[in-house]
């Protein structure tokens, strides 16, 4: 609800924002790995790349696992073994 929806929403560390704009700019994103304390907006960083590049297919395109509470093998099995297969 109080997310923002493009990287222009977002605000925090300008040099790493600037990062993860000019791959939204180039149409690809590397390998990337957010590490910080809670709240800090790495999740909704990520939400706002995949809104920018997927634009209406957003929804059906991501599949969002919070891995502290969401990391055994069930989840493996199911939820994302589901997902994998929809696409």
């Amino acid at each position: 609800k109080y997310r923002p929806k493009t990287l222009s929403e977002v605000y925090g560390n300008v040099e790493q924002i600037n990062t993860l704009r000019a791959c939204v700019a180039q149409g690809t994103i590397p390998n990337l790995i957010l590490a910080g304390p809670p709240g800090v907006g790495k999740t909704s960083s990520v939400l706002c790349i995949v809104r920018e590049l997927l634009e209406g297919q957003f929804k059906e395109a991501t599949l969002e696992l919070n891995a502290s509470d969401e990391r055994g093998i069930d989840v493996v099995r199911e939820q994302i073994k589901s997902f994998a297969q929809k696409k």
